[in-house]
């Protein structure tokens, strides 16, 4: 019985696993042309059952599914790496890039950078010369033979502007229209070695040259792009008055006129509030940088002086203004003279003013 058995299993096992061969018989063809011979392989394929073939193709499709599946992770994992790569790398050259752009930068402020030229005032005469403007008709001599001459304004800044207060500014404009004023307020600046100074350090610009120039040469500069300042230049290198405020005393409609056209001001102005501030001055006598350079000893157009008629008073002595970027030490120095009580100074200092009483 065993043996009987074990021939039935034997007999199925063979069944199973005979594969049976299939020979294809190579074709010889005959190329009698070019004299070659080919020859097709002969070919031997397995004879597979039906359920082995579909135990194969399950195998085979998992396989494939496997091998889709790895590639798609190994695609995604790659493009990810990638881009984990470029993000890396990306802040570091934009860094990169912005250190060299600022090193660049740096280059060019530096290339940029003018030296600092000195300058010699010796060889700079032909700048530092005076411009002629003297009255020519006995009109003109007549009308300015009351001015004062160089004698007055060759003395130091202080003392100058202590001695212009209660001096009569006098401009003879072109249409033969007379202004005159009494100077109220003026402030002193002490050249090279004062801070608030244009001309500090003997710095020397092509706008500072009048305060170079002799005693008595008038001296006009902008200020915020459109307001103009007066001075006078006084003893000392570097040194000028500047005249502040001036107390209208003729012509006070021409000034009033000249106002509201640099104004358009529509309201009308008291007189004290013609010339109470040294752009306002400047406005009301028709004053700007093309009068530089021009001396009030000799020029025809505009000179100062001494009716007399003002001696007795008192005198203010306060901080200048507007000069806080100087520093506390120069800021806060009394340089600055106003006639007590007028009221058209532009500004009082009443802690100096109870001091004085």
């Amino acid at each position: 019985m065993k043996k009987a058995k074990l021939f039935v299993t034997e007999n199925k096992l063979m069944k199973r696993t005979t594969a049976t061969t299939r020979i294809q018989q190579h074709t010889i063809e005959e190329n009698f042309s070019d004299g070659r011979v080919k020859l097709m392989k002969i070919q031997m394929t397995p004879k597979v059952e039906p359920s082995e073939k579909l135990k194969l193709n399950l195998k085979s499709l998992q396989s494939q599914n496997s091998k889709n599946i790895h590639n798609a992770i190994n695609f995604h994992i790659t493009k990810s790496s990638k881009i984990f790569r470029s993000t890396q790398k990306e802040p570091k050259t934009k860094a990169l890039m912005k250190k060299e752009n600022e090193e660049e930068n740096l280059n060019t402020k530096v290339s940029k950078r003018k030296p600092r030229v000195i300058v010699d005032l010796q060889l700079m005469k032909e700048e530092l010369k005076q411009l002629e403007d003297p009255p020519i008709t006995p009109w003109e001599k007549k009308l300015s033979s009351g001015r004062l001459q160089y004698e007055f304004f060759n003395i130091s800044c202080k003392e100058l502007a202590q001695q212009l207060l209660g001096k009569i500014l006098v401009r003879y404009l072109e249409n033969g229209t007379i202004l005159k004023g009494r100077i109220v307020e003026t402030e002193g600046y002490l050249g090279t070695i004062d801070k608030a100074s244009q001309t500090y350090q003997n710095k020397v610009t092509p706008r500072n040259i009048p305060m170079y120039m002799p005693p008595g040469t008038i001296y006009v500069y902008m200020t915020y792009g459109m307001y103009h300042c007066f001075n006078i230049s006084s003893d000392g290198l570097g040194c000028a008055v500047l005249v502040r405020a001036v107390d209208p005393l003729e012509g006070i409609e021409h000034m009033a006129d000249q106002r509201k056209l640099s104004e358009t001001r529509k309201a009308s102005l008291k007189p004290h509030e013609l010339c109470n501030g040294p752009s306002k001055l400047c406005m009301a006598y028709q004053l700007d940088r093309q009068h530089n350079k021009y001396s009030v000893c000799t020029w025809k157009s505009l000179w100062i002086e001494d009716d007399g008629a003002l001696s007795d008073f008192r005198i203010i002595k306060s901080a200048r203004i507007g000069i806080a970027s100087s520093g506390p030490e120069w800021a806060n120095k009394p340089l600055r003279y106003y006639i007590y009580g007028n009221k058209c100074v532009s500004k009082r200092d009443k802690k100096a003013e109870m001091d004085l009483s």
